[in-house]
């Protein structure tokens, strides 16, 4: 902070005005399991529903339940046939640090009883790690329930999978559980029970308050003129 109120003082007053636990990585909860802050997945349902949503609102709801539907069968179809205790993108999250860059770490014991705990260092950085709480200096693990760097050399260090030191919210069990439910199927309107219920009316039509653009007709004889 002290960097940017050198570098522009109205940019440090405005983040100023903002907890630090909604923008600072550092302050960030542990219990989301995630180290960023998008709006990606709100950006990817409205370009979704951009057909859906001009229909009037059964036909509206009719649509976004349809596609719902087919989208978690298609997930739930290519997942059948993944075997591994991770989901295909932690995986690849996981690879990402256990191929090039787990290599220039290196692990010490630091003697406990247990044998969870390790200094890992890389010319003159060191950072502590937890293997028993599942920490690390750096707080990637702690955000991301993914093991960082450092916990994958300590982990290489016992000779341990890294695979089971990952959160439970990422492993394929999670991911079967958050499908195992469904969309039921809906009935077309000549099978819905009849009801004592008023049908609704469509919304009262309301006039704006300034004044309608005229419409005028473009006479081609003027246009030629």
């Amino acid at each position: 902070m002290e960097k940017l109120k050198r570098v522009s003082a109205p940019a440090w007053e405005y983040m100023q005005k903002f907890d630090l636990a909604v923008w600072c990585k550092v302050y960030f909860s542990h219990g989301t399991k995630v180290n960023n802050i998008t709006n990606n997945m709100c950006e990817v349902w409205n370009a979704k529903i951009v057909e859906h949503r001009k229909k009037p609102i059964l036909s509206m709801c009719e649509g976004l339940q349809c596609y719902i539907m087919r989208k978690m069968a298609t997930h739930k179809k290519k997942l059948e046939a993944h075997i591994r205790p991770l989901a295909p993108v932690q995986h690849k999250k996981l690879d990402q640090f256990i191929k090039p860059k787990s290599h220039k770490w290196r692990a010490i014991w630091a003697g406990d009883s247990e044998r969870v705990l390790f200094e890992v260092h890389s010319q003159n950085h060191k950072v502590g790690v937890n293997l028993h709480k599942r920490t690390c200096t750096c707080n990637v693990w702690q955000l991301t329930g993914m093991p960082c760097r450092h916990a994958v050399a300590a982990l290489a260090k016992m000779c341990l999978k890294t695979e089971n030191f990952v959160h439970k919210w990422l492993t394929m069990e999670a991911i079967r559980a958050t499908y195992s439910h469904c969309i039921k199927p809906v009935n077309s309107e000549e099978y819905w029970t009849l009801t004592n219920v008023p049908r609704p009316l469509p919304p009262t039509i309301k006039r704006a308050a300034h004044r309608p653009k005229m419409k005028r007709r473009a006479d081609p004889v003027e246009r030629e003129r």
